[in-house]
């Protein structure tokens, strides 16, 4: 065993080689298989659309512009992901701290988050493809499948236990940057669209897009079980709330703390008129205020993820 250190001529510095050494000792060749462990992903029916990005990107991309993936975890999330340069970090370590944790659950991660680890000096990242921590893309030896020179998938706990490594929780975002189509729920993006965008009428699909739109963007920890209560029902403002604002003026608050007002009452009804709300502008909520308002926050969830 020896560690390998990175190091880089200043001169010819680029954001492709920005990115990022990964912490802890080089290993051998083999690819360990847990029975335990193995990824049941044989099926494409339980397979997000990044996962078949992720298999087509290794297909691709077997080994690192000719040489292994093996410390690079940093640089195959920035090249998978395809993020911008102002997200390039010299290791996966000083990605982590500019990045913002949503939970050190990782039964809870959705699809796209970043995993990360504290181990070596750099630490490690892998990226989440189906959601809960189940098929994490990553650049090691340390692997439940192997798709090309040190790039594969393990879960979370498979790579916990092989690597020692400490888990430090999941990530929406890589240093400010997110991997396209992510935020899909755990077992590949499987909740459907709501109809309630059709008829406003709210029901447990309706309120777990919102649940999980939540938790990606708006700091929501409860459940993805489709149960309104409190904390479900100020997301369901916030989300109506963003999408009124990005619709025009006047700019509700509501956005940011999930309170309804007059102006955004008011917002509701007149977005309301494109989901066949013929009431009045008058900022007074009622029967068929609600019912647009539950339509527009659908439109929302449905294009969410």
């Amino acid at each position: 065993m020896h560690s390998k250190r990175l190091t880089w001529n200043t001169v010819l510095l680029s954001a492709s080689l920005m990115l990022t050494a990964c912490g802890g000792p080089l290993a051998d060749d083999t690819v360990h298989t847990d029975a335990a462990e193995t990824l049941a992903t044989s099926s494409d029916a339980l397979n997000s659309p990044i996962y078949d990005r992720a298999r087509a990107f290794a297909a691709a991309n077997p080994t690192r512009d000719g040489g292994t993936w093996d410390q690079w975890c940093g640089s195959l999330m920035w090249r998978f992901g395809q993020m911008p340069e102002s997200s390039a970090r010299p290791s996966a370590i000083e990605a982590y701290y500019d990045s913002t944790i949503v939970s050190t659950d990782p039964s809870k991660a959705l699809t796209g988050a970043f995993h990360w680890w504290a181990i070596g000096a750099y630490g490690h990242v892998g990226a989440d493809l189906n959601g809960g921590g189940t098929a994490v893309f990553m650049a090691t030896r340390k692997l439940s499948q192997s798709w090309g020179d040190a790039i594969g998938i393990n879960s979370v706990s498979g790579y916990t236990s092989m690597s020692g490594a400490r888990y430090l929780g999941w990530s929406m975002d890589y240093a400010g940057a997110r991997i396209a189509g992510g935020g899909a729920p755990p077992g590949g993006g499987g909740i459907p669209q709501t109809s309630t965008e059709f008829d406003g009428i709210p029901g447990p699909i309706y309120y777990m897009r919102i649940q999980t739109v939540g938790q990606r963007d708006f700091g929501y920890t409860g459940p993805i079980d489709g149960i309104t209560g409190p904390n479900t029902e100020k997301v369901r403002v916030r989300i109506t709330a963003r999408e009124l604002n990005r619709r025009g003026g006047p700019y509700t608050s509501a956005q940011e703390d999930g309170i309804p007002g007059s102006i955004y009452w008011t917002r509701v009804q007149t977005v309301g008129r494109s989901f066949g709300y013929t009431g009045p502008i008058d900022g007074i909520p009622g029967p068929n205020t609600y019912k647009a308002e539950h339509m527009i926050c659908a439109y929302a969830v449905n294009r969410a993820f």
